[in-house]
Formats: C-alpha cells, sequence, structure tokens
C-alpha cells in the first residue's frame, strides 16, 4: 500500500498537483503538500506554541524505524537552505531537504482528527512498503 500515515494505514486519496516550489517551477509528481486540514492544525500548533508567524514546516525521511526510513515533522524558524526545496500552499510555508525529497516526491501532509488516529499523516506515493504502524516506509 502507498499511504503512508503517522498512525494508522488508510485508503488512496488522489494527490493534487505539486505546489510550485519558491524561486521555480515544480516537476510534475514532486514536491511535498499539505492539505487545508492539515495547515489548520499546523496554524492553530504554531499559535499555540507561540512560535514566529514566520515559522516554516520542514518534513523529510531519515533512515531508521522497522521499514528502512522514518518521517520528520518540525518546526524551522530559519527556512530553507541550498539544500532545500521550499513550497508554500493553504498559507504554510514547507521545506524539505533535497535527499529526503528524493524518496518523498508527491507526498501529501494531511490530519486527522479521530479519537483513535488523531494526528498528522503522511500520503507517500514514492512508498514501496510500510511498517503495521505506519510511522516507517521503504522506497
Amino acid at each position: 500500500m502507498s499511504d503512508q500515515k503517522t498512525t494508522t494505514t488508510g485508503t488512496a486519496a488522489a494527490t493534487p498537483p505539486a505546489p510550485a516550489p519558491a524561486g521555480g517551477a515544480a516537476k510534475q509528481g514532486r514536491g511535498v503538500h499539505v492539505t487545508e486540514r492539515a495547515a489548520e492544525e499546523i496554524q492553530r500548533v504554531i499559535g499555540e506554541h507561540q512560535l514566529p508567524a514566520t515559522s516554516w514546516v520542514r518534513i523529510g525521511a531519515k533512515g531508521g524505524g522497522c521499514s528502512g526510513f522514518t518521517y520528520v515533522l518540525d518546526f524551522d524558524p530559519n527556512g530553507p537552505t541550498e539544500f532545500d526545496l521550499a513550497f508554500e500552499e493553504h498559507g504554510v510555508k514547507l521545506v524539505v531537504d533535497k535527499k529526503s525529497e528524493f524518496f518523498m516526491g508527491g507526498t501529501t501532509l494531511d490530519f486527522n482528527d479521530g479519537l483513535l488516529d488523531r494526528g498528522f499523516v503522511f500520503k507517500n506515493p514514492q512508498a514501496s512498503g510500510t511498517c503495521g504502524c505506519g510511522t516507517s516506509f521503504s522506497a
């Protein structure tokens, strides 16, 4: 299954067209996306933790987990470097390092608001496998 979640595995969803990265055009099926619901939650967290309104959301992949890679989601006050790609969607500024984007191109960050599976969800079309809990993937 190609969908990846931070909590559980779900069903496939259509991936929207890639947003244009800051300073250039996105390749088809590449880049990272954020849903309106995830953007609302990100903005809520920024306000709740009194982070600067100019904070970037850094997403990526790092080695680890039972399937090979784990997802990374954090706030970055500095923004992109020369090793990153930057995107903006629904008022949220996203940054992903180029190496992670290779494994996560076309990924959509969503947010589940259910009682049992509340949290951010990564829907990664590049993933060839996932662990049972959905927090790690293989590519």
